[in-house]
């Protein structure tokens, strides 16, 4: 491998690097926001007393009541609606904290 070998790996690998950073960093910034409308948004339905609908089954709230099975109510979500398992570890919290708010 030459010098200018050498450099063109090193600018490319550096490229990449600067690439992903950059990307990471605009994604963090996007989550933020969504965070913020979120927030906005629950604030919204909370004035106009406005519940959001759940998206949970009956099955998955049933199981995600009792504390020994809420494992399995995440399981049986992320089987229904093929999201990730923070986002349905996410939903089934959101879920108890509503129902010990009433």
């Amino acid at each position: 491998m030459t010098i200018l070998d050498g450099i063109i790996y090193g600018s490319l690998f550096l490229t990449v690097l600067i690439t992903i950073f950059s990307t990471e960093a605009r994604v963090k910034r996007i989550e933020k926001r969504i965070r913020r409308v979120e927030n906005s948004l629950a604030l919204i339905l909370t004035k106009l007393e406005i519940e959001p609908t759940s998206q949970l089954s009956e099955r998955v709230k049933y199981l995600a009541r009792d504390p020994y099975r809420r494992i399995e109510a995440i399981k049986v979500y992320r089987e229904e609606s093929n999201c990730t398992l923070r986002e349905a570890k996410e939903a089934i919290e959101d879920f108890l904290d509503g129902q010990n708010l009433s």
